[in-house]
């Protein structure tokens, strides 16, 4: 049994925290493990389906840990009733309902450049269209090796799924920040209208994506709102320079599960996404 009542600061600075009434004997009945792999790193939730509530949170765990568990062997390994893995791929491509066909998956696969041994997954990303994303070899063998391929998504669906459940009467434009990795996302008329995620290494490169966006879509960024998310604080230097040139710039505050005291919603928004995701992945 875990007694950890609050947050942790490990000594390689990795965040955990553990609700006081967790325990492993109870996980299978009503709790699910959420996971978001994002670069070299992945971050983990254990929810309670019932009512939402965070049980358990850790960030920053290096891909070994998933693939061959030492510090969390008891939580990852523990016989859950749902897994859902987010994967931030930079391999992917967009298809209108419209446009796909199953039976065409190998064919748009050609737009992701894939290599022998990667693996192809399709989800439906919203109501329109579906996504087409790879997961190198390393990668899928990472995950398969204690999972299912069938429980991967990719990090953009849950991440949408958790925009939207609130509805702006304007349309701003969304950016989540992981890392050295910035997604951004336009809705026109309720539909998609401009999804994509690139690497930046630096403020400046962070400031030239979002303008980019926003000059490629006609978006007037003196009069719309950006809306930020992920692994980001008001204080961050990747973003300082986002505030201090934009005027409208703010944070999501969209609550998709009951988060304990202490916890800033635009943190966990694209991990606690996945608990939106309920429809299975198509392979």
């Amino acid at each position: 049994m875990y007694y950890f009542f609050t947050f942790v600061l490990m000594s390689n600075q990795r965040y955990n925290y553990y609700d006081p009434e967790f325990t492993l004997a109870n996980v299978s009945h009503d709790s699910e493990l959420l996971i978001m792999i994002t670069g070299d790193y992945f971050s983990f939730t254990i929810i309670q389906k019932a009512s939402k509530k965070v049980l358990v949170w850790g960030e920053q765990y290096k891909l070994q840990e998933l693939k061959d568990p030492q510090e969390l062997n008891e939580i990852l390994l523990a016989d859950f009733d749902s897994v859902k893995i987010g994967v931030l791929s930079q391999s992917f491509t967009i298809i209108h309902d419209d446009l796909y066909q199953d039976n065409k998956v190998a064919d748009y696969a050609r737009y992701l450049d894939t290599q022998a041994g990667d693996v192809v997954l399709v989800n439906k990303l919203d109501a329109h269209n579906h996504v087409i994303f790879k997961l190198d070899e390393a990668l899928a063998q990472t995950i398969e090796q204690h999972f299912d391929l069938n429980m991967v998504f990719f990090a953009a669906k849950p991440w949408i799924a958790a925009v939207n459940i609130a509805k702006p009467y304007l349309q701003p434009l969304y950016v989540n920040i992981e890392g050295n990795t910035i997604q951004l996302y336009h809705i026109k008329d309720g539909k998609l209208d401009f999804y994509n995620n690139f690497r930046f290494n630096n403020a400046d490169e962070l400031m030239y994506y979002i303008v980019l966006t926003a000059n490629e879509l006609n978006i007037n960024l003196d009069a719309t709102s950006v809306i930020l998310s992920g692994d980001i604080t008001v204080s961050d230097k990747k973003i300082q320079r986002v505030s201090d040139l934009l005027p409208k710039v703010d944070f999501n505050q969209n609550q998709v599960v009951m988060l304990p005291s202490g916890f800033i919603s635009h943190q966990i928004l694209m991990l606690a996404g996945l608990t939106l995701c309920e429809s299975l992945v198509v392979n």
